[in-house]
């Protein structure tokens, strides 16, 4: 049921007037594709086909929201969306755009944008988003009815809540060890960068949620969320990705790895299919979180103690885990030359210890393996500033920060992907010559435990 056939069937919302929407667009047909769905859907509707004359109807006609095309001659939409905010800063404006990177959608955010969606557009989404920006559930009326600024969904990150995202973190918390305090970022956050393997401008909104929601990922322009999961994750060749629908989001570990050590348990991550690599470690997440802070939730949330010990793979290449009273890491590699053996123990115990010896360490690989993996369509992303490249006679593009920042690393990925249960591990893990798919097979055994 629309919006008009709900008012027709309460005769006293009839008499409040509709929302006004401003549709701004330079293109005709978009502008009379939007408003023939708006006014089926109940809305009143203004258009204008460039920013200056929108600018001019938000202060004559005060519109309940703007739609804002990005890409538009003379005045494009970021400059539009800059000189709204100054006439009307708790007007709600929905940006969009058919050729938007992640940097433009977190230049629209910075802004105030409340929402972002892509063309061509879809219908649900685009009415979800309308929604949402309105902040007033299936349908709109007047602005009596908007929230007020301060508590409006324009602040970066209100428009999600516990009831928007999947719990599954908190659903059952078997093998039950320490109660921990639950935390999110004390606000939001914005990282920008490039992904490794796709290649492409990537990037990264962080929103804080509220308590016993868990950590998950959506697109900047999507309204499917994946919690951070090991049932969600779709593949490990090379990085960890997890999907839901047509919601994907790779590269995670050095990420998960970080949020691990700062203990943070309900986060909202925005990206646009793959998190950005920055300089192939974990460092500048520490950096931002520091920046940002951490801030402590109410509600139950217990490390998992395992109980048993769990092995996967052989003595070659395997991983297991055992009881402990800590969560500790013992791996050793061993490359041909010039990496070589390296071996290392490093107890999760304090995040200054993780900042310090872990988190620094980059993503590394090897100049014989580079042209395979672009054939594969991975590594496309690969710089000289981004990962530590290897030739015959040792790294080629750039000193090492540990003379075992090979081993570090690997232990770095093994951190974020043993997160994906959620909940920190409390045991012992033995690793040798593994990677994601191994740290995400004992996982699973793990999960198969617990349940």
């Amino acid at each position: 049921m629309n919006t008009q056939q709900k008012l027709a069937n309460d005769p006293g919302a009839a008499a409040m007037p509709a929302a006004t929407i401003l549709i701004v667009d330079d293109e005709v047909s978009i502008r009379k594709t939007l408003e023939s769905v708006l006014h089926d859907e109940g809305f009143q509707t203004i258009t204008a086909q460039d920013g200056a004359t929108a600018i001019e109807l938000v202060r004559k006609s005060k519109p309940s929201l703007v739609l804002l095309d990005i890409w538009m001659s003379g005045m494009d939409g970021v400059e539009t969306l800059t000189k709204i905010k100054e006439i009307a800063p708790s007007l709600p404006v929905v940006m969009i755009s058919g050729h938007a990177t992640i940097a433009t959608a977190i230049a629209a955010t910075r802004l105030g944008a409340a929402d972002f969606i892509e063309k061509p557009l879809e219908l649900n989404a685009l009415l979800q988003a309308v929604h949402r920006a309105l902040g007033c559930g299936d349908s709109c009326s007047d602005r009596s009815e908007m929230p007020s600024e301060e508590n409006s969904s324009l602040a970066l990150g209100r428009n999600w809540q516990a009831s928007d995202v999947d719990p599954i973190v908190f659903k059952s918390q078997n093998w039950r060890g320490r109660e921990l305090p639950q935390r999110t970022l004390s606000r939001s956050a914005v990282l920008y960068g490039q992904g490794l393997h796709s290649g492409k401008k990537s990037g990264l909104i962080l929103e804080p949620l509220p308590a016993n929601s868990g950590i998950h990922f959506v697109g900047v322009s999507e309204t499917t969320i994946v919690p951070a999961h090991v049932d969600f994750v779709d593949s490990t060749g090379f990085a960890t990705t997890l999907k839901l629908g047509q919601t994907q989001a790779g590269t995670i570990e050095h990420l998960m790895s970080a949020l691990r050590a700062y203990g943070i348990s309900n986060l909202l991550v925005k990206c646009n299919g793959e998190v950005p690599v920055l300089d192939g470690s974990a460092r500048e997440f520490c950096a931002l979180f520091d920046e940002v802070g951490v801030e402590e939730q109410g509600g139950g949330w217990y490390e998992i103690a395992v109980e048993k010990t769990l092995r996967v793979g052989k003595d070659r290449e395997f991983i297991q885990i055992e009881p402990a009273d800590e969560f500790v890491v013992d791996y050793t590699l061993e490359y041909p030359k010039p990496v070589g053996a390296q071996h290392m123990t490093f107890r999760l115990n304090e995040v200054q210890s993780y900042c310090k010896e872990i988190a620094p360490a980059r993503t590394f690989g090897f100049v014989k393996d580079i042209g395979m993996l672009q054939k594969q369509g991975l590594a496309l992303g690969g710089r000289f500033d981004n990962f530590i490249l290897f030739g015959e006679g040792g790294p080629i593009n750039d000193a090492l920060r540990f003379e075992t920042e090979p081993v570090r690393h690997k232990i770095l990925d093994l951190i974020g992907d043993l997160y994906l249960l959620g909940r920190p591990l409390r045991g012992k893990i033995t690793a040798r010559m593994t990677g994601h798919s191994d740290n995400i097979a004992l996982l699973k055994l793990i999960r198969e435990e617990i349940r």
